[in-house]
């Protein structure tokens, strides 16, 4: 593994351990604090409203200086910091209210990691696929350890000292950072404070003439489609399909684990056939997961469709990200990264909200309408966008 890399990966890979875990963490610290279901809801909802502006706004600051390491040190310190607050809360309004501040520094990350991974790819199919690749190899496997360090953690520890031994990880993530290497990129030079922040407001070109739009609303439906299915699956696997709280646990880890190999494997094939191809199979997958779910009648189909869910992420997120990086200006990478982001985030807010209210009356219903939708991104990525990437 090249030297140059391994501070980000070793990074990116405890800042993604942290986030998955506190992302249980909190559903159930809120419910000891006695909060409601809707409550509990509205902390994926604040959270993702508050990443859908943060991510690119992050984005473009970083595209405006010329070394970025200083700005990664913020993002994963001050997150770290606040994180033990968490722990001695008491008030569920106060609690949501804390959580979207921590949101809006977390919403940064990613974008300017990938930014980051891309940097010194040569705009190359095969580097840039490759060098994201590894990066979402190295989330993965910290979303991976990171739940299955919280099914241990629970079982000796109150979810407030859980939570302080997660916070204390984030603040281990601190110390690679500090080894990144700083080299400096094209900057982005904006006049005006609210273009600094939201370069779209003075020139969204590039978003129309590279067909970057079409991605994103793939992106959006997609993300709608599972997110809204898998917000409930737990409650469906328990109720409908009769399995335990542990087995449940044990099927929905399988999506993690194959998003590793999924990540290293669309790497390499993407070099060869292209991003765009990478991510209609991405969103074609996740179509499956949904029919899966679907006529499950046992553990078995909800299993081959994790197992379908966990191939497809790796597919789409690295097509998807190639194509961006490769289609945006190169000074402004990170802001379009982060509407990659972006898009994630408000698919993530409104699935749940769609899938709940259909699926009061109908699960099958409700994932055939998922499938529908995610089908409905995959064409709209395949009207309007084309290969026009150089492959070797």
């Amino acid at each position: 593994m090249h030297n140059k890399r391994l501070p980000l990966l070793l990074t990116s890979l405890l800042v993604f351990f942290v986030m998955f875990g506190f992302g249980l963490l909190l559903q159930l610290k809120l419910r000891e604090l006695g909060a409601s279901l809707l409550m509990v809801g509205l902390l994926t909802t604040v959270r993702g409203a508050v990443e859908t502006f943060g991510s690119p706004a992050w984005g473009a600051i970083s595209d405006g200086l010329k070394k970025r390491k200083l700005l990664m040190i913020l993002l994963v310190l001050t997150p770290a910091l606040l994180y033990f607050a968490y722990s001695v809360i008491e008030i569920p309004i106060v609690f949501i209210l804390f959580s979207s501040l921590i949101a809006f520094f977390t919403a940064g990350f990613e974008p300017i990691a990938m930014a980051l991974s891309t940097e010194h790819s040569r705009d190359s199919v095969r580097n840039t696929s490759r060098e994201l690749s590894i990066l979402n190899t190295a989330n993965s496997t910290g979303m991976l350890t990171g739940r299955i360090m919280l099914s241990i953690l629970l079982i000796f520890f109150t979810v407030s000292q859980a939570i302080n031994w997660y916070a204390f990880v984030a603040l281990i993530a601190v110390i690679p950072v500090l080894f990144l290497k700083e080299e400096e990129h094209l900057v982005s030079r904006r006049k005006g404070f609210l273009n600094r922040l939201f370069p779209l407001k003075e020139d969204s070109t590039p978003l129309w003439e590279n067909g970057l739009w079409a991605v994103y609303a793939g992106t959006f439906l997609r993300q709608l489609g599972t997110a809204g299915a898998t917000s409930i699956i737990a409650i469906y696997m328990t109720e409908r399909i009769g399995l335990s709280g542990a087995a449940t646990a044990i099927i929905t880890s399988i999506n993690p684990f194959m998003q590793i190999f999924s990540h290293i494997f669309f790497g390499r094939v993407i070099a060869k056939t292209g991003p765009r191809k990478s991510t209609l199979i991405g969103i074609g997958l996740s179509v499956f997961t949904m029919v899966f779910f679907a006529v499950a009648k046992s553990w078995v189909f909800i299993a081959i469709g994790y197992f379908c869910l966990g191939i497809a992420f790796g597919a789409f997120i690295n097509g998807a990200g190639t194509m961006i990086s490769l289609s945006s200006p190169p000074e402004r990478r990170a802001e379009f990264l982060g509407l990659l982001r972006s898009a994630r985030a408000i698919g993530f807010m409104v699935g749940p909200l769609l899938a709940g209210t259909v699926a009061e009356y109908s699960y099958f219903g409700m994932f055939i309408m998922m499938a529908s939708l995610i089908a409905t991104g995959g064409l709209i990525v395949i009207v309007f966008t084309k290969d026009r990437f150089i492959t070797s």
